[in-house]
């Protein structure tokens, strides 16, 4: 008998290891919740038909029609580590404005992004502090116009991105509310 529950105890052990999510994407509908236990926890509201991306490390990627279609993205920037396309840093108590030129550097400097154009950008609340807001617009590798909110704020010791980026033909305009109040119930714990 004590040599069968040991036995059923390994196989559970080694099982539970094997089971998680293979799935490319899930629904997230309702609240996004990152459930990280171990650094800052980032919650968000998005309607029932929209769904997340896995395996998105610090941070969220979700779409309702498609990631070419429309998407939203957080990343967390953390200070003095690199960003993927400028050499270009954040450092910690930057001011809004000072974010807002590192993150937008770091778009221009993607080679994706052809003839960028900063159409607007203003101050904004985000998660109860201070960050920014700006709208830009380019065209991709294949000649597509697409526009762009990017949002930025430090909160405590990290930055974070926020950004809905949708082709301004159709899309931009049709989930740009979704979005506003996507952005409006970001949170970090």
């Amino acid at each position: 008998m004590r040599i069968r529950l040991a036995t059923l105890a390994c196989v559970a052990a080694l099982a539970s290891g094997c089971l998680h999510d293979e799935a490319p994407w899930r629904e997230v509908g309702g609240k996004y919740d990152s459930g990280n236990w171990f650094g800052p926890r980032i919650s968000m509201v998005l309607p029932d038909d929209w769904m997340k991306l896995n395996r998105v490390e610090d941070g969220l990627v979700a779409t309702r029609d498609g990631f070419n279609l429309q998407s939203i993205k957080i990343r967390r920037v953390d200070p003095g580590k690199p960003l993927p396309h400028t050499k270009k840093t954040v450092a910690e108590g930057m001011r809004p404005h000072e974010l807002a030129e590192v993150l937008l550097d770091d778009l221009r400097s993607d080679g994706s992004a052809n003839g960028l154009k900063v159409l607007e950008t203003r101050p904004a609340t985000i998660a109860g502090a201070p960050g920014f807001r700006t709208t830009v617009a380019f065209k991709d590798a294949f000649g597509l116009k697409v526009k762009v909110v990017l949002c930025g704020v430090m909160i405590e010791d990290h930055a974070w991105q926020i950004a809905y980026v949708a082709p301004a033909r159709h899309y931009f305009e049709q989930d740009l509310g979704t979005f506003d109040g996507a952005l409006a119930s970001f949170r970090v714990r």
